[in-house]
């Protein structure tokens, strides 16, 4: 499958155990599990999708409260920062 640019399990492997998230709620998921959920070169950029697709915030009309996910740990990564 194409990767388009979005991060991997594979590329997560030696530098983070846990992806934690954040929208609204909290959760994270240990590396083992995405793996599980999407496969090794699954991309992440489809699975966040997929866990905000059902937000109420995600639905509203209007861009006043947009439904955001992020992945801190993400960020660090991309800053160097590793996890």
């Amino acid at each position: 499958m194409p990767r388009d640019g979005s991060m991997t399990p594979r590329d997560l492997v030696g530098r983070l155990y846990v992806l934690r998230v954040e929208c609204g709620r909290r959760g994270q998921y240990s590396l083992a599990s995405l793996v599980d959920k999407i496969g090794l070169d699954g991309k992440l950029t489809d699975f966040l999708y997929g866990l905000t697709r059902d937000s109420p915030r995600k639905q509203s009309p209007g861009p006043a409260d947009p439904c955001g996910v992020r992945c801190p740990d993400l960020l660090k990564l991309a800053r160097g920062a590793g996890g």
